[in-house]
């Protein structure tokens, strides 16, 4: 047994080596002092955040607007950036990560960065921002590199982000979306001209004890966010948020609740499959405004329990992601909109 357990160990510290080898070490100055921006009336604030993760921990970020540096980020650290308002191509060093984004003077906007710019609400940032765990600034090294940066792939990154669909879904894996959504009971929304959200429940018995606090917590309000996102513009003449939704005739409500938020652990997923998965659940009521008649309900979920380098390249984010996308889906679909990604 000790001979097993002496193996296994070695064998994790082998793939672990393997695994960070080819990437440089860490670079940036790190702080556990964390500094804030102050808003500026012509100039939008910008909190560039990256969460610890297992997978590809060792590479330092490098990131730019258009063709300015703003700061190096290694695994679990943020910076902040001011720019000026107007659009901006936000990009990486690996110029395949890249979004197109218009910036209000003024504002404070928050973005969590590794496969792609997220678009944090006010609520998710700040508790991202508690949870992660180092303010980075760039060594001077890091500052040359960046000039090197640009020179070589910004030409990239803007041929990169003309390329992608301004309306690409954020969901992964859409034909498994679509078969989830169509075992969901069908229900005709053609009389639901406007939709209320009320806030997202977080209904986990086992929330206070999950690590990834952070994440937990501000999980709600995100979740309420993609969803808004993915729905976009002509679904409803009208999307409110609000407490409680008064009753008026041709409105929706939608109430939702988190029966199950699990991060899990990307390092866990890695050395066993299975091991530290990730779980989403969430429970959706349709009901009548004007009535208060149930509609429909259903539930989403989401889970991530692969081995290997798979098991840690997925996570929360993105099961969390896929269910917004389902059930933004669903009440197109229930409002007789077609899905042109759907589409046979």
């Amino acid at each position: 047994m000790a001979m097993r357990r002496f193996v296994t160990g070695l064998f994790a510290m082998l793939v672990l080596g393997a695994c960070l080898a080819p990437f440089p070490l860490a670079a940036a100055t790190r702080s556990s002092t964390k500094q804030f921006g102050e808003p500026k009336p012509d100039e939008a604030l910008v909190y560039l955040i990256r969460e610890k993760r297992f997978q590809g921990g060792g590479r330092t970020m490098f990131v730019f607007a258009d063709e300015q540096f703003l700061g190096a980020l290694d695994n679990d650290s943020y910076t902040f950036a001011y720019l000026p308002p107007g659009k901006h191509l936000l990009w990486l060093n690996w110029a395949k990560i890249n979004t197109e984004i218009e910036l209000e003077a003024g504002k404070t906007y928050y973005f969590a960065i590794w496969g792609s710019f997220d678009a944090l609400d006010e609520g998710s940032g700040q508790a991202y921002l508690k949870g992660i765990e180092a303010f980075a600034t760039p060594e001077p090294k890091e500052v040359e590199k960046s000039v090197e940066h640009i020179r070589e792939r910004y030409g990239k990154a803007t041929a990169s982000a003309a390329k992608k669909p301004q309306d690409a879904p954020h969901a992964s894996n859409l034909d498994r979306r679509a078969k989830h959504i169509a075992e969901w009971p069908k229900v005709d929304l053609a009389a639901y001209s406007r939709l209320c959200l009320e806030p997202f429940a977080m209904a986990d018995p086992r929330a206070g004890d999950r690590k990834q606090e952070y994440l937990v917590e501000s999980a709600p309000q995100r979740l309420a966010k993609l969803l808004v996102d993915d729905l976009g513009a002509g679904v409803f003449s009208e999307v409110l948020q609000v407490g409680t939704c008064e009753p008026a005739g041709g409105r929706l409500v939608l109430r939702a609740r988190i029966t199950q938020y699990k991060p899990g652990s990307e390092t866990a997923r890695f050395m066993l499959a299975g091991a530290g998965s990730a779980q989403i659940e969430i429970t959706v009521t349709l009901v009548d405004a004007e009535s208060s008649q149930q509609l429909v309900g259903f539930e989403a979920k989401g889970l991530w329990a692969w081995g290997g380098a798979a098991g840690a390249s997925v996570g929360i984010s993105d099961l969390e992601k896929n269910v917004a996308y389902e059930i933004s889906s669903y009440l197109k679909q229930s409002r007789g909109i077609a899905l042109p990604e759907l589409a046979e």
